[in-house]
């Protein structure tokens, strides 16, 4: 069932179609999943939360199914693709790390861990390793693929200080603030934790975005306000506007550049445009709620369902990504016209076979 839920023009003039799909009904609809992981053949794992079952979700047939056992009880939160295919599973409540090897479809523990909402999300650093992003832990996890080798790093605050962390340009990790009054930041170079840019309350954000200009969005939770983040100067800055009230849980970058909140206990969806910092919302009845999104390779965004009895698939039209289309291809034309129209430079003698192979291939994009 499609739902179009916004027809309006944006703020550079372009008309954009929003349309929400239900699809891939699910079985349970309390907490089930706690965000999802994009596989490379196009499917999305969804982590296990209470469901005892590890849900995969195929886009290209709308079709939803389980496989292997979970342990349920608030077992893992986040979820990281290894850079051998296996899932990793970022341990919540569980006291083992999951393991979900997609190609055999076989679930595996390895490795204590703290339990008791210990970690909310990881991060995948370049030289393969994952840190966990302390929630109710004193420590910062880090897990090491090669080796399945699980250690732990001091100083965290605890007390749900953290929920969800992003990987910067320079490598190092920013913990977004949940309970937490500071911004941490994690160098893996070092192995040190640190604290900068107070954000004063509690309860605030959940889940963040790194922009393409290096800034890091804060999606707000309970927060009215959105956070921003910019790792180049250690500046912290809010913009007014969010409905605060358990609003959001994580966020999505599109590909032209915008931020998708997604729907928690508000009968919103947030959409914020970093480029003029506006930000807006779209309204309609779900039916459900969700923990976190995953962006396809076709453009649209999988809602994963939190207390939901299905999937949620969001789409945007594309009439800006065509606009753009056609400016490149006016200009091509144009310099296509220019040779054309420049005797030295079409002569053969002056332009060779790859020159003239390079224009009819931007010519045809």
């Amino acid at each position: 069932m499609e739902v179009v839920v916004d027809n309006s023009y944006d703020g550079d003039g372009y008309y954009e179609r929003i349309s929400y799909t239900i699809t891939a009904r699910l079985e349970i609809n309390r907490k089930s999943y706690c965000g999802g992981v994009l596989l490379r053949d196009g499917r999305v794992v969804l982590v296990p939360f209470l469901s005892k079952k590890i849900g995969i979700f195929d886009p290209a047939t709308n079709e939803y199914s389980t496989v292997a056992d979970a342990p349920g009880n608030c077992a893992y939160s986040g979820g990281v693709l290894l850079p051998d295919g296996r899932v990793l599973f970022i341990p919540y409540s569980a006291t083992t790390i999951g393991i979900f090897n997609p190609a055999t479809n076989a679930y595996s523990t390895i490795a204590e861990a703290p339990g008791g909402g210990a970690y909310s999300d990881g991060v995948l650093l370049p030289d393969g390793r994952v840190v966990f992003v302390p929630h109710n832990a004193k420590t910062i996890g880090i897990f090491n693929p090669a080796m399945n080798a699980y250690s732990t790093i001091a100083g965290a605050p605890g007390g749900a200080a953290y929920n969800g962390g992003v990987l910067l340009p320079d490598g190092r990790v920013v913990f977004v603030p949940l309970n937490a009054t500071t911004i941490g930041i994690f160098n893996p170079a070092t192995n040190a934790y640190s604290t900068i840019a107070e954000a004063l309350v509690k309860s605030l954000y959940s889940g963040g975005v790194l922009l393409g200009d290096g800034r890091v969005v804060f999606v707000p939770f309970n927060s009215d306000r959105i956070g921003v983040f910019n790792p180049k100067t250690n500046e912290y800055s809010t913009i007014a506007g969010a409905p605060g009230g358990a609003a959001y849980y994580g966020g999505v970058l599109l590909n032209d550049g915008r931020v998708i909140f997604v729907l928690s206990h508000k009968s919103t969806m947030g959409i914020f445009n970093p480029a003029t910092n506006s930000y807006k919302t779209t309204t309609w009845a779900s039916g459900g709620t969700y923990y976190g999104g995953v962006l396809l390779g076709d453009g649209r965004v999988v809602f994963v369902p939190w207390e939901a009895a299905h999937i949620g698939i969001l789409t945007l039209s594309d009439e800006k990504a065509r606009a753009r289309a056609l400016r490149r291809a006016e200009a091509v034309k144009e310099e296509l016209v220019a040779a054309a129209w420049h005797p030295k430079r079409m002569a053969d003698w002056c332009m060779d076979d790859g020159e003239r192979r390079e224009l009819a291939e931007m010519w045809r994009c």
